[in-house]
This record gives structure tokens, C-alpha cells and sequence, in this order.
């Protein structure tokens, strides 16, 4: 039988020593950080119970939920704007050849108050890694949009990345401030709408009830169960686009009238 030598002590020693440094030696994750201000012109003191969220997302795909790369939370505890933030992230997540920004909201008691209504990109592509944000006040910014989307009229192009029929069309329309309407594929439909900020919820929708083909009442179910779910909005030239709840990607609309 052949007998492996046994290793002297103090080799044995060492060679468990520069395993242990060459294990150590495993480049860790760079946590850096972002870092900036947020404020807004209004002239008005903050709640005691404001919180300030920001939050970094890779914006590189267009017409998708922004996937967040990292989020901190400030508690202003009775200071004012401009108040400072630094948000922590993990360098190995950021891709130079992708698009980040950074956006913020401040709520009070679940209230939206500001918002960021542009995107600040940062960190990649030249972008910088310390940001002044400015917010816009979410009932003045409410308003707004209410009137921008006040008497127009839409027609359904995608079902939250799912393809729409072309006949029957599936429309929306805002016939004035806080109410709604539209074919759903099949049937009318009409109803209330609530936008705050970028934020959108529509109330119970009543409809007629006319039977149709199943490809068409299964389009009109999912068409009703996404507005029922919508959580948010946003006007991309001439699209509307609505963000629902549990989905990736928008229902995208093209403009019809107004």
C-alpha cells in the first residue's frame, strides 16, 4: 500500500493560511451611495408625520414597471426642505451600459403630498451621482392632469403586453373631470376616476351586458380587471399608459380624439 508523506506542521500551517487569504481575497460587493436634496417651492411647512421615499430604478426598457435597484427612507422629524438624502447601492447591480434614475415622493398619514414628475437619470452614462430633486405638489399636479385628460379619448393598442383585437376596438375616454367611459371590447362601460400625483384608481364600473364571442368577452375581462387594478399613469407623447397592480408591463393607448 502506498503511503501519502505526511505534511510537516508548520507547511501545513501555512498552506492553510494563504488558502484562507486567497479565499478572503474574493472581490465583495461595493456598496456605494447616491446622495442630493429634496425640496419643493411651495411655500409650506411639512407635517410632523411626513415621510420622504427615494428610490433608484433601472429605466433602460420604455413602456415597463421600472424595476428598483435600491430605496432609502427619510424621516424629516420636524426639519424643512431642502432636506438631504443618502441612498445606499450595491455597484455590482449597475450596468454601465444601462439607464438610471431617481425619482422621490413625500406622504403624509398614506397621503400622497410631492412627486418628482420627471426622471433625473444618474450614476451611468455620464449622469452624476448626487441629485437636487425638486417636487411638485401632488394636488396641484392632480389637477392638471385632470384637465389634460379632461374630454379626450383613447383607443387600446397592447393589453399589458398582451396583443388587443382590432375589431371589436377597446377605447377609454374621460368625458370630464373624475368620470370615465369607454367600450370595453364587447360593452359600454362608465364609471368614476381618481388621480393623484401619478397615481390612478377608477371606482366600481357599470356596464351594459351584451354577449358576444369568447375571444372578445375574454379580452373585455381582462381589459375590466386591469382598469380595476390600475395603480398608476403616465402620458408618453402620444401614448396614455396605466400601470396595474401584479403586472410588468402597461396598457398602452393611442389618442382618438378630444
Amino acid at each position: 500500500m502506498t503511503r501519502c508523506p505526511i505534511m510537516p506542521r508548520p507547511q501545513l500551517i501555512t498552506l492553510m493560511l494563504v488558502l484562507a487569504c486567497s479565499h478572503s481575497s474574493q472581490p465583495a460587493p461595493e456598496n456605494r451611495s447616491l446622495s442630493g436634496t429634496v425640496a419643493y417651492r411651495e411655500r409650506m411647512a411639512l407635517p410632523s408625520g411626513a415621510v420622504i421615499q427615494v428610490q433608484l430604478s433601472d429605466v433602460s426598457v420604455q413602456d415597463v414597471a421600472a424595476p428598483v435597484v435600491a430605496e432609502t427612507t427619510v424621516t424629516p422629524q420636524g426639519r424643512q426642505v431642502p432636506l438631504p438624502f443618502e441612498l445606499n447601492y450595491n455597484a455590482g447591480k449597475i450596468d454601465p451600459k444601462r439607464i438610471y434614475a431617481v425619482r422621490a415622493t413625500i406622504r403624509s398619514e398614506g397621503q400622497l403630498l410631492f412627486t418628482t414628475t420627471t426622471a433625473t437619470h444618474v450614476l451611468t452614462q455620464g449622469n452624476p451621482s448626487r441629485v437636487d430633486l425638486v417636487l411638485i405638489r401632488a394636488a396641484a399636479q392632480s389637477a392638471a392632469a385632470g384637465g389634460m385628460l379632461s374630454g379626450t379619448k383613447w383607443k387600446l393598442e397592447d393589453l399589458g403586453g398582451t396583443a388587443v383585437l382590432d375589431q371589436p376596438q377597446a377605447t377609454l375616454e374621460f368625458p370630464e373631470e373624475g368620470r370615465v367611459a369607454g367600450q370595453g371590447s364587447c360593452n359600454r362601460f362608465f364609471g368614476s376616476v381618481q388621480l393623484s400625483g401619478d397615481s390612478i384608481s377608477f371606482g366600481a364600473l357599470g356596464s351594459t351586458r351584451m354577449a358576444c364571442l369568447d375571444a372578445v368577452m375574454s379580452q373585455e375581462s381582462a381589459y375590466f380587471r386591469a382598469l380595476q387594478d390600475a395603480e398608476r399613469y403616465a402620458i408618453d407623447g402620444p401614448s396614455l399608459l396605466i400601470y396595474s397592480r401584479g403586472t410588468d408591463k402597461p396598457l398602452r393607448f393611442s389618442r382618438t380624439g378630444s
